[in-house]
């Protein structure tokens, strides 16, 4: 006989109650570890992205931080118990989103949604900086050290592996599964990073946490060991400079952790970062002998030039051009001191002052001019004195635990890490990426704090907002990234391409987070031809005044040409062999000879290419970094 209906409602209350506690538990037992591995790929998958489509090639590098970021917040829901207050790092990451999105309220910007796309990035890498905390509450500060551990030690081996089929010509054979340099092919090696020198930044990450998980007992010593050397001469093949600074970096790093540590534990971490710190250095005078026996069992040719090498060579001048684009930005700093030139337009004032005197003998290299390649520079120059300071406040303040609370061996990792990071930051950009200033406050957020006690729900409830609000626009960016992919080549088709022409338009007049890259991409639609002068030059003009990149002003210049304009048009060409000397072949490939218009154009362009250097005779394009 079946049982009463109230029976049943009350059986099945009865079996639920009994079975959602087993249910939360095997949740919290998955989402836990699924939490941990969200957070340590960001260490690794971001750098490792195949997709790099213009105009946007990094976007969806950085995208995967933010879904990795979401992935982990979403899997710590289930434990429940998010932290209460929100870490120093998040702090400061929440300052610095204020701080950029209303910059254009106090400097004219051409394109404001560059400020606000960086404020977004910000607000995303706060609430990484909480995820972070909410781990290492949960797991404990040397768990969570050792998960960011293996994701940069597979990152490393991932990065390097990539690397080794550049540089033996495998990548090049591959069909494109890989990136390689079709102009370099086996000399310029950078991994899927796209970037020799941060390439070799991130291997030895890879290097620090190799050796951090050997001491912590998770890497059989003869394993870590063999690690290391490999990514030692990943390091030697990737002809990064910089890798010297790294090494003294480690050893210093090392011994400062163990002096205020005092334990076993720092000990042996101070012993390995040294070691790892020699081999480094070993690696870089054995490269020679390494390429002849990567030769022979590869049967391929291999030789690749150091970092030792290209420091005593000096061959591209790019230290030389460094010191030029540092005395730049502090002109530009002294000029505008409080709030900068404004967010990403040290560019167009790199190439305005070019012409000056005192820049007249700089080194040949067309390749140094939109960023300062000094992080301290280029802030005081875009920023002004206000940005940098709350910029360069808020990181120590956010890293000062590190040193004002007993040190723990654990804390040698993370420090270690961002003094590699510094150190590149002074010499280059690699904080300009989503994924490697993310890298950077995961290890601030890893800084010791005191156990808190509060209860509340304002800040898990504004990190829900937040991840909200972040997945909606993550969607719509995701939307708008693959609509301009498919925009960027042109048809040739005047019919097919008009409807084309005004979609870009409508986003750069009306969708400010997007406006700039779809400028970039209106560019390609935009021949130097009579028709549709008036339009054509100021949508030009624009995208000069923000990326004077050398075929824009070209353009630019025969657009003025065309509009009569012939002495702005000198000036504009000038200003681009001023910065881009070698681009001055190009130059004159461009500019019809059978046009009289351009006749002038020509005879400078030819100037500027008589005065080259013989080693630049015939280059379209200025060294690799």
């Amino acid at each position: 006989m079946a049982l009463p209906y109230s029976y049943r409602v009350r059986l099945a209350v009865s079996f639920a109650f009994c079975f959602v506690p087993f249910f939360v538990m095997s949740i919290q037992r998955v989402a836990s570890p699924l939490a941990l591995t969200s957070w340590c790929l960001i260490a690794a998958l971001p750098f490792l992205s195949r997709l790099h489509y213009v105009p946007l090639p990094q976007w969806f590098g950085e995208a995967v931080v933010v879904w990795l970021a979401l992935a982990a917040w979403l899997f710590l829901l289930p434990g429940g118990a998010l932290p209460a207050r929100l870490p120093r790092a998040s702090v400061w990451m929440l300052v610095l989103a204020v701080v950029w999105a209303v910059q254009p309220w106090f400097v004219d910007i051409l394109f404001p949604g560059m400020n606000w796309a960086t404020s977004l990035c910000f607000a995303a890498l706060a609430l990484l900086g909480y995820i972070t905390v909410a781990l290492r509450e949960r797991h404990g500060s040397v768990s969570v050290t050792v998960w960011l551990a293996w994701g940069l030690l597979f990152g490393a081996l991932a990065q390097s592996l990539i690397g080794f089929c550049q540089v033996t010509g495998l990548a090049e054979k591959m069909g494109g599964v890989l990136f390689y340099d079709s102009s370099h092919p086996t000399t310029n090696v950078f991994g899927h990073i796209g970037q020799r020198n941060q390439y070799a930044h991130y291997l030895a990450w890879g290097a620090l946490a190799t050796a951090y998980l050997a001491c912590e007992r998770r890497l059989k010593t003869w394993l870590a060991t063999l690690i290391v050397l490999w990514l030692a001469l990943s390091m030697g093949w990737a002809a990064s400079r910089t890798v010297l600074l790294y090494a003294v970096a480690m050893v210093v790093i090392g011994a400062l952790w163990h002096w205020r540590a005092r334990e076993d534990m720092s000990r042996r971490i101070g012993l390995a970062f040294a070691g790892v710190a020699a081999v480094i250095i070993a690696g870089q005078f054995l490269l020679p002998f390494a390429n002849h026996l990567m030769s022979l069992f590869t049967h391929s040719h291999v030789e690749v030039a150091s970092g030792v090498e290209r420091l005593a060579a000096n061959s591209d001048g790019m230290g030389a051009r460094r010191f030029v684009e540092w005395h730049k930005a502090w002109i530009v700093f002294e000029a505008q001191p409080w709030f900068g030139t404004g967010w990403s337009q040290f560019g167009t004032q790199s190439v305005l002052l070019q012409m000056r005197p005192e820049f007249a003998d700089a080194a040949y290299n067309s390749g140094l001019f939109t960023n300062a390649h000094n992080l301290v520079l280029q802030l005081l120059a875009e920023v002004g004195l206000v940005g940098t300071l709350i910029t360069l406040g808020g990181f120590v303040w956010a890293l000062w635990p590190y040193f004002s609370r007993p040190a723990r061996p654990e804390g040698a990792l993370p420090l270690a890490m961002l003094s590699v990071t510094l150190l590149h930051s002074l010499l280059e950009y690699p904080l300009w990426y989503l994924y490697f200033l993310a890298v950077l406050v995961m290890a601030v957020a890893l800084a010791p704090q005191p156990e808190s006690r509060a209860r509340g729900y304002l800040v898990p409830l504004g990190s829900a907002v937040l991840a909200v609000a972040l997945t909606v626009l993550s969607v719509q960016g995701y939307q708008r990234y693959w609509e301009l992919v498919g925009l960027y080549t042109p048809y040739d088709n005047a019919k097919r391409d008009a409807p084309r022409i005004a979609r870009l338009a409508e986003m750069v007049e009306h969708e400010p987070l997007y406006a700039f890259h779809a400028l970039s991409t209106l560019d390609n639609y935009l021949d130097a031809t009579p028709d549709n002068l008036v339009q054509k030059r100021r949508w030009v003009n624009l995208l000069a005044a923000s990326r004077p990149y050398p075929d824009v002003l070209l353009k630019k210049a025969k657009l003025e040409v065309l509009a009569g304009d012939e002495r702005r048009a000198e000036e504009t060409l000038n200003q681009a062999l001023a910065s881009f000397p070698t681009y001055a072949q190009s130059f004159l490939d461009d500019l019809p000879e059978d046009q009289p218009q351009y006749a002038r154009l020509r005879r400078i362009a030819q100037a500027g290419y008589d005065r080259l250097p013989a080693k630049y005779k015939n280059a379209s394009e200025g060294d690799d970094e």
